[in-house]
C-alpha cells in the first residue's frame, strides 16, 4: 500500500511538472477579438467550499488515526496574463491557460489525537478544457497548493502517544486538485472539486509519517470585477518583449536544514546545499530552472545509538543535477525539481533520484528567499531555507 501511494504522488508530481509545457491551452488572437472580448475572458474569483473526506493510514502506526474529516477552504484565483512571443501562436495571442493566487483552509480530522489543522498557502490553476468563444461558461482545471500548515495535535510520548504521524505543530502543507467549474449566472459558479491534501514537516522532527486527506470539495465562486483595461494587457506585453532580451539569467543559491531521522535515536543534523542555476525566462512569470548542486549530509555516517565517526567530506557529499520550472505570482513563486544523484557515498541509500518543490520571495531584482522540500521518491528527506542571488 505505501509503495503504491508513492508512486501515485510521483505521478501527480509529473503530471503537474508537465502542464506547464505540454498542457492544452487555449489561445485567443487580439486581432480577432475585440477589447471587451478578451477582457471578457479575464477571470478573477473568490471561491469558498465545502470539503468531506477521510484521513488515509497509509502506515501500519496510523490506523488508530483513520477517521472521516471535513473542513471548509476559501480560493482566490486571478488570470495570469501569458503574453509569450511562441511560433506555435500569431504574434499578440493571448493564452488563459493559468490562474495564480491563494488558499485557506480548516480541517476538522476527526479524532482527539488528530484534532484539528490549518493551512494557507499560494494556490496555481492550470486549464485543462474550458469551452471556446468569448467568455469562459466551464472548464476543468488541475489546481496545486503549496504553504504551511499547523496541526492542533502533534506526538508527545505521555501527553499524545497515539499520535505517530507528526511531531510538530507546524507543517508544510501540499494539495492538488482536478476541478469542474460552471456558470449559473453572471454573478456565481458552482464547481466540484477531487483532490488529495499532505500535511508534512519534511523530517525536520520526529515521527513523520505525514497526514494525507483525500477529499471532495463543492462550492460557489464570485467574480470580484479586477478585469485589467486593454492599456494594462498591452503594458505586460512590452515588458515580456523587453524580457524576451535578455531571458537567461545565472543564480547562486545556499540553503540549510535541519534534520531528524529516527524516533528513538533523536539526535538533530544541520544539512545544507550549494546550487549553482541557469534560468530561462520564458515569460514575466515564468522560467525553466537548469541546476547543479552540492549537498552536504551527514545521516550517511549515522548509526543508531551509535557513537557518530569522524567527519568524512566523501562520505557526507551528494553532487546532483536538476530541471525544473518556476512561475511566480507578484513577489512569490512556486519552484518545481526534478534530479539525478551523480555521486552519493551510498547509493543503496536513497533513490537514483529526487524531486524538489517549493516557494520563493523576490526581495529585489537580485534576492529572493527560497524555502524548498528535497524528497526521494515522494519520501522526504529535508527542507531547505536559504538565501538565491541572482545575476545576469
Amino acid at each position: 500500500m505505501k509503495k503504491r501511494l508513492i508512486y501515485i504522488g510521483l505521478f501527480f508530481w509529473l503530471l503537474f511538472s508537465t502542464q506547464f509545457v505540454k498542457a492544452k491551452t487555449i489561445s485567443i488572437d487580439s486581432s480577432d477579438l475585440g477589447d471587451n472580448q478578451l477582457e471578457n475572458r479575464i477571470t478573477n474569483h473568490l471561491s469558498i467550499g465545502i470539503m468531506k473526506g477521510f484521513l488515509m493510514p497509509h502506515h501500519e502506526d496510523m490506523q488508530q488515526l483513520y477517521a472521516h474529516i471535513q473542513g471548509v477552504q476559501l480560493q482566490y484565483l486571478s488570470t495570469d496574463l501569458a503574453w509569450e512571443s511562441n511560433k506555435k501562436f500569431k504574434n499578440g495571442a493571448i493564452k488563459y491557460a493559468q490562474r495564480l493566487g491563494f488558499v485557506l483552509s480548516a480541517f476538522d480530522l476527526g479524532t482527539n489525537i488528530s484534532g484539528n489543522a490549518f493551512s494557507g498557502g499560494l494556490l496555481i490553476s492550470t486549464d485543462l478544457i474550458s469551452n471556446k468563444g468569448n467568455k469562459i461558461d466551464w472548464r476543468s482545471s488541475l489546481k496545486f497548493a503549496l504553504g504551511l500548515g499547523y496541526l492542533t495535535q502533534k506526538y508527545d510520548a505521555v501527553a499524545n502517544p497515539e499520535n505517530r504521524a507528526i511531531g510538530s505543530h507546524i507543517n508544510g502543507y501540499m494539495q492538488i486538485g482536478l476541478s469542474v467549474e460552471k456558470n449559473i449566472s453572471n454573478n456565481s459558479v458552482v464547481f466540484l472539486e477531487f483532490g488529495l491534501a499532505h500535511f508534512s514537516n519534511a523530517c525536520w522532527k520526529f515521527p513523520n509519517l505525514g497526514v494525507n486527506l483525500p477529499y471532495l470539495q463543492a462550492g460557489l465562486a464570485y467574480p470580484l470585477n479586477l478585469c485589467p483595461s486593454t492599456k494594462k494587457i498591452d503594458k505586460q506585453k512590452q515588458l515580456n518583449q523587453l524580457l524576451s532580451l535578455l531571458p537567461w539569467r545565472k543564480s547562486v543559491s545556499i540553503r540549510l536544514g535541519k534534520k531528524e531521522i529516527d524516533l528513538d535515536d533523536d539526535r538533530e543534523f544541520i544539512n545544507g546545499v550549494v546550487e549553482f542555476t541557469i534560468e530561462n525566462w520564458i515569460s514575466k512569470r515564468s522560467n525553466f530552472r537548469y541546476s547543479i548542486s552540492y549537498f552536504h549530509d551527514r545521516t550517511y555516517q549515522f548509526k543508531k545509538f551509535d557513537k557518530m565517526p569522524n567527519y568524512s567530506f566523501a562520505g557526507t557529499s551528494e553532487i546532483t543535477v536538476s530541471a525544473g520550472y518556476e512561475t511566480r505570482f507578484g513577489k512569490f513563486g512556486i519552484i518545481t525539481d526534478f534530479g539525478i544523484y551523480l555521486y552519493k557515498p551510498d547509493f543503496k541509500k536513497k533513490t537514483a533520484y529526487f524531486e524538489g518543490i517549493g516557494c520563493s520571495y523576490a526581495i529585489n531584482s537580485n534576492y529572493k528567499a527560497v524555502v524548498r522540500l528535497k524528497a526521494n521518491k515522494t519520501i522526504a528527506d529535508f527542507a531547505e531555507f536559504g538565501l538565491t542571488y541572482l545575476f545576469n
